[in-house]
């Protein structure tokens, strides 16, 4: 997609089995297009099966646009308000704790950080929509995300279900359609799973030991849906897609973030200093810190601009015939934003395939700020564009931040040792055999040391998180246990 972009400029057609697409090559594009055009470009590509059956047309991600899907983006809109976002920030602070915790005393294959921090951004994600920490990758709700999991990405693979990729087949008998009976197989545990976190937190709020958080924010206030005209079941599918979403893009940026730096001695040297200026030997940062460490935030824009989480880009479906300067986009057109080549145009940037976080050190602000003015002024386009533009955005930068502003204060971030006891020479970068071959930009499993930056803030790491562990947090009026239970 990269040399086509270059090769064919701001806009290509190609075509992929039923359907033909729309590569979106250029900011202005995008803007005209995703954004202008949004009433007709904010659809999704039909999927009789994989969306229909086995999600039963309730999950968001894959919901094409109309009353259902804006009722949903209605609801999380008002979950995700700027005031709730900043809410959740304890949340992240308290699992920021564990995670340098776990890293300083579990990490010794140099492997295990990986799960590390899996476990944070997850974590994370559960207590923000449903109340409960995920304590280890061992817990009961990691086991039932991960099936879940499993379904939809197989669902979703090019090729799952015949009848998605040749739609006019869905216009046959329900019992002649192919693939049909293995699709509903999925229907009721995949529902199952969205019900059984959204009972429990109701069972948890009548016992009064629900703490603040999304899903709590529903029940209380019923008629945030209700208004909508969305039933019960519609609430525990919103909110689930939000777990679903963000902790997944939160993961693989963060590893992005891990690689990249052990292979960057420079710009971990940068933010060092940085943040002993701000921040000092003699305390943690907090959240407070974030604005006064440009370089901090820097990295993480450098990261979701170099590695988009989206592997081939943000697929939308055109309802209506769309104009672009001289083309003609007809409706029934795959819309294809190709995110990667938007952060990596040598036009753009200079050497832009290189961890350079200098470059975004007057970008202050959130991602969703510069979403909204000139284009090419954007800082990266991960988060899509749009009305589909992530809902969840300032939830997932704070995330991040704070995460990468925690590990770089208590570690310095190192290639592995090999089996000589020597360092390696190098981190594996290349895009081709460093990074999953799937629909996001995840790097396959590696190696790297997390070398405490003294005995002091070592003891500091164990000894903060044993205060939490004994005393828990507070969130908002709530006082949490390290379990995620309020009392």
């Amino acid at each position: 997609m990269h040399k086509w972009g270059l090769q064919y400029g701001e806009v290509f057609k190609l075509r992929v089995g039923w359907y033909n697409w729309v590569v979106i090559n250029s900011p202005e594009a995008m803007k005209e297009i995703m954004d202008k055009q949004s009433i007709h470009t904010s659809s999704k590509v039909p999927a009789p099966l994989a969306h229909d059956v086995v999600t039963g047309g309730l999950r968001q991600f894959t919901m094409r646009y109309g009353p259902q899907w804006r009722a949903y983006r209605h609801v999380s809109h008002q979950v995700l308000s700027t005031p709730m976002t900043a809410s959740f920030i304890p949340v992240q602070e308290f699992e920021a704790k564990q995670l340098l915790y776990d890293i300083a005393f579990d990490n010794k294959n140099q492997r295990d950080f990986y799960w590390h921090v899996r476990r944070f951004s997850f974590s994370i994600h559960m207590t923000a929509t449903y109340g409960r920490r995920v304590d280890s990758w061992q817990h009961e709700d990691v086991k039932q995300a991960n099936k879940t999991s499993k379904i939809l990405g197989q669902v979703s693979k090019p090729g799952s279900f015949l009848v998605d990729e040749l739609p006019f087949l869905a216009n046959l008998p329900a019992l002649l359609q192919p693939g049909r009976t293995r699709a509903a197989s999925y229907t009721r545990p995949i529902l199952d799973a969205r019900l059984r976190l959204w009972n429990r937190l109701k069972k948890e709020l009548e016992a009064g030991h629900a703490p603040k958080c999304v899903g709590r924010e529903l029940l209380e206030n019923e008629s945030l849906w209700k208004g909508q005209g969305l039933a019960e079941v519609d609430a525990a599918w919103n909110i689930s897609g939000l777990a679903e979403a963000g902790s997944e893009t939160s993961f693989v940026t963060m590893n992005n973030l891990i690689l990249h730096l052990a292979a960057s001695p420079d710009a971990q040297r940068r933010a060092y200093e940085e943040l002993m200026r701000v921040v000092g030997p003699d305390r943690t940062p907090v959240f407070e810190d974030v604005q006064n460490l440009p370089y901090i935030r820097a990295c993480v824009k450098e990261m979701l601009r170099l590695r988009p989480v989206p592997t081939w880009g943000t697929k939308h479906f055109a309802d209506a015939d769309v104009k672009y300067k001289d083309y003609m986009i007809p409706k029934g057109t795959v819309l294809l934003a190709n995110t990667s080549f938007l952060g990596q145009d040598p036009r753009r940037y200079d050497d832009p395939f290189t961890f350079r976080p200098e470059r975004f050190l007057n970008y202050p602000k959130y991602s969703a700020e510069y979403a909204a003015g000139d284009p090419y002024k954007r800082d990266h386009f991960a988060f899509g564009a749009g009305r589909r533009i992530c809902p969840g955005a300032k939830l997932g930068e704070n995330t991040l931040d704070i995460g990468l502003m925690n590990l770089l204060w208590a570690f310095e971030v190192r290639p592995p040792l090999m089996e000589n006891g020597e360092e390696a020479m190098h981190m594996n970068m290349d895009f081709d055999t460093a990074f999953e071959p799937t629909a996001f930009s995840a790097p396959k499993p590696f190696a790297v040391r997390f070398v405490p930056r003294s005995e002091k803030a070592l003891r500091m790491v164990q000894e903060q998180w044993e205060r939490g562990l004994r005393e828990g947090y507070m969130l908002g009026k709530n006082h949490v246990s390290a379990t995620g239970v309020g009392h």
